[in-house]
């Protein structure tokens, strides 16, 4: 991006040269990414970039855009960059050293509404405790939270990076009164919550990416994203299996368990599910992309 006049670095001109720009070095969708930056850049929306095409960028806008461009053209996740990212509509403040929320996961949240509006509503639970385990951002529970007016939930993730964002998350959404934010390993902080230690609801998105998918996972993920909250081991199932067999222990009679899976190995998660003992009508349901995706079973 050459300083020339500012007519000459308008809004379309200034798309075009970013697209081409990050399209040169890889980067994945450079004219969706080009349109976040810009957007930032001249503090406006992407809808309302086509509003004024030709509007001319000022010195101190090129500026904040320069740099943008510059950390996406290495990759760096735009939603590093803007330091947001959206889940069902709502956006989470999200940075380095915690996961970016993925679409895919949204129907983890909607499978566990699904789940409570098949319940009798004088079966559904006042409160409903609810457990996410691995909460990253806490959009999982958050989002939870707010779509079931009567959860209770407890977020929990062991990095700590995580759990300042999910709290703050928490703050930014309103819900503080209904959603407790805890640091610990898997359900290691359950015990003195919920009733007794138990909740009718536990779901989780875990570290699931297997040793080899990881070597080949796209650069904006691998040189980014906190690999401890992406790497599952040789199988994608270190952390999976553990959590299959401490959860059970926590879910009250009939309670849900919704895991998040690589699609890979749903299918070898559900059979260690089943053979637990803890677990009935072990599902593998399939994400919106038609991948399976999650692993879903009741409490005994």
């Amino acid at each position: 991006m050459n300083e020339t006049s500012e007519q000459a670095w308008s809004t379309r001109t200034l798309l075009a040269w970013i697209e081409g720009h990050l399209k040169e070095r890889s980067v994945d969708e450079p004219a969706l990414v080009a349109r976040w930056l810009m957007a930032r850049a001249i503090d406006t929306d992407p809808i309302h970039l086509y509003t004024d095409l030709d509007r001319p960028a000022s010195p101190q806008e090129r500026t904040a855009l320069r740099d943008l461009v510059r950390r996406a053209a290495m990759h760096e996740p735009v939603q590093y960059l803007l330091g947001e990212g959206g889940f069902l509509g709502r956006q989470f403040e999200v940075g380095p050293g915690v996961l970016i929320p993925r679409t895919a996961t949204e129907g983890l949240v909607q499978h566990v509404l699904t789940w409570h509006r098949g319940l009798a509503p004088e079966k559904r639970p006042d409160p409903l405790w609810i457990a996410d385990i691995g909460t990253g951002t806490g959009c999982i529970a958050v989002t939870l939270a707010l779509q079931l007016p009567t959860a209770r939930v407890v977020a929990v993730d062991v990095s700590a990076e995580a759990v300042s964002y999910a709290a703050r998350n928490v703050a930014k959404h309103g819900i503080g009164d209904r959603v407790e934010v805890a640091q610990g390993d898997l359900c290691e902080p359950l015990p003195s919550r919920g009733m007794d230690g138990r909740f009718h609801v536990i779901v989780s998105n875990p570290p699931y990416v297997d040793d080899a998918r990881y070597e080949q996972i796209q650069p904006n993920i691998k040189s980014f994203e906190p690999a401890a909250a992406l790497r599952g081991g040789a199988d994608g199932l270190d952390i999976v299996r553990v959590l299959l067999d401490s959860a059970p222990q926590h879910l009250l009679h009939g309670g849900l368990l919704a895991v998040e899976v690589d699609d890979l190995h749903a299918a070898e998660a559900c059979r260690i599910a089943a053979a637990s003992g803890q677990l009935v009508d072990c599902r593998v349901l399939k994400d919106e992309f038609g991948d399976d995706r999650f692993v879903s079973a009741s409490c005994r």
